[in-house]
């Protein structure tokens, strides 16, 4: 499992390096002084797990993350207690906080490795982090808050599918795919929670288990029910059922 250890200060990077020693699963690709640098290292070297600080010149731990389009996992370490809820929140696997011993070190890593295989709840965690705003949302979410990227699971990583390149959703049991101009990617929510998260100015769902964008339909046909088919941008198919059908109406002029 690679790692880079990112510290605006050289004793506290000594310190990570010195104790990873103990533990060979780890490979240390480098070291980060800032947090400009470290969303370049992390982009170009894609570590699978990263020792973060939080205070750092540049940008803070926080913004590092938000930045990448992969999020590794990601052990905090600071001097600074007040972060911890926020941390964990972002889903961190750990929360380092200075100045801390060999043993507490080695839990973490126990932690990481644990982790690596079992990663599913905190990717939940990180996906809702970075989807939302630290601020609270209003209880009608107004067209601003709708986030312009989702994060799906790509094995242990996180990678980031710009919502306006998403043609159409379908259901797949508790999960659902997202079909793009560029591929189709699983995604670990639901057609409902994806739903909530896309402007229904933009995205209308049309049967339970088809959600698709407004631009993309290029023809509607009626299927003598009350309901209709809907012919996509690739000439994909899809039914509109009866009791979503008045949601395309207004598209029929």
């Amino acid at each position: 499992m690679t790692t880079l250890i990112i510290d605006d200060e050289a004793p506290a990077r000594t310190i990570v390096r010195q104790y990873l020693a103990d533990f060979p699963q780890l490979e240390i690709l480098g070291e980060c002084a800032d947090g400009l640098s470290a969303v370049e290292q992390i982009q170009a070297r894609q570590p699978a797990v990263i020792f973060l600080d939080i205070q750092m010149p540049g940008l803070t731990g926080f913004e590092v993350l938000a930045r990448l389009p992969v999020v590794p996992r990601v052990v905090f370490s600071t001097a600074y207690d007040q972060f911890a809820l926020s941390a964990f929140e972002a889903g961190a696997v750990d929360y380092l906080l200075k100045p801390y011993d060999r043993a507490r070190f080695a839990l973490t890593v126990g932690r990481v490795l644990n982790h690596a295989a079992q990663p599913d709840a905190a990717l939940q965690r990180l996906l809702q982090r970075l989807e939302t705003s630290r601020a609270a949302q209003p209880a009608a979410p107004t067209p601003a808050t709708y986030p312009p990227r989702l994060f799906v699971p790509q094995g242990p990583r996180l990678v980031a599918v710009p919502v306006d390149t998403i043609r159409w959703v379908e259901a797949a049991g508790d999960y659902a795919t997202l079909h793009t101009t560029a591929g189709q990617h699983l995604s670990n929510l639901g057609i409902s929670a994806l739903q909530e998260r896309l402007d229904p100015q933009r995205f209308l769902r049309i049967h339970r288990s088809v959600l698709v964008a407004l631009d993309a339909v290029r023809e509607l046909e009626r299927d003598g029910s009350g309901g209709f088919y809907a012919t996509l941008e690739g000439g994909r198919v899809v039914r509109v059922s009866r009791s979503h059908a008045d949601s395309l109406r207004p598209l029929l002029g």
